[in-house]
């Protein structure tokens, strides 16, 4: 049973930023796969998680992230109809730890950047699959509004590069692109 959702246009926690290029909808909202991204801001505003009726479904970012199970709106693309509903589990972070003792694993399912894994699976700008470091990641974090200005005003519009490790995180085995 599909019907029109009065709440779809006014969703809240929506990200405009679109690091992955993904296509946008007509409220200018993001969709796709959230296994493209290495970090929570990389995610799209929409996250496909099947399909109803072979239309394609989306939760929202902010649903999809929930840290409770709840059973969330699943929206076709365009975010103006529910066709049907979506579970969304606590996320259980339960992540393997290499011989140095950091976690390690994808961070789709994090419900927070605290709970990403201190070695992030990522893929390098030449294809090589590795990890990053979530500290090389995040970068410098601001401490002040005035200091997070100036940040963001010196960081090259082009992004940066840093490592991309093997599991040991210490071998340093190709180069990750953050941004741009």
């Amino acid at each position: 049973m599909a019907f029109q959702s009065t709440n779809a246009n006014n969703a809240t926690n929506q990200s405009h930023a679109n690091p992955l290029n993904y296509p946008e909808n007509e409220q200018g909202h993001t969709y796709g796969s959230a296994e493209e991204f290495v970090s929570v801001e990389m995610l799209p505003d929409l996250i496909h998680v099947g399909s109803v009726d072979d239309i394609k479904g989306y939760v929202l970012k902010k649903d999809y992230l929930s840290e409770l199970g709840l059973d969330a709106p699943l929206y076709d693309v365009d975010e103006k109809t529910i066709i049907g509903s979506f579970h969304v589990g606590a996320k259980n972070m339960n992540y393997p730890k290499n011989k140095n003792g950091q976690t390690y694993g994808s961070a789709i399912d994090s419900t927070s950047s605290k709970m990403r894994p201190e070695l992030i699976s990522a893929v390098g700008v030449n294809g090589t699959k590795g990890y990053v470091l979530r500290k090389d990641i995040d970068g410098e974090q601001p401490k002040s509004p005035a200091e997070a200005i100036s940040l963001q005003n010196s960081r090259s519009p082009s992004g940066r590069d840093i490592p991309l490790y093997d599991v040991d995180g210490e071998t340093v085995i190709g180069v990750f692109h953050v941004g741009g």
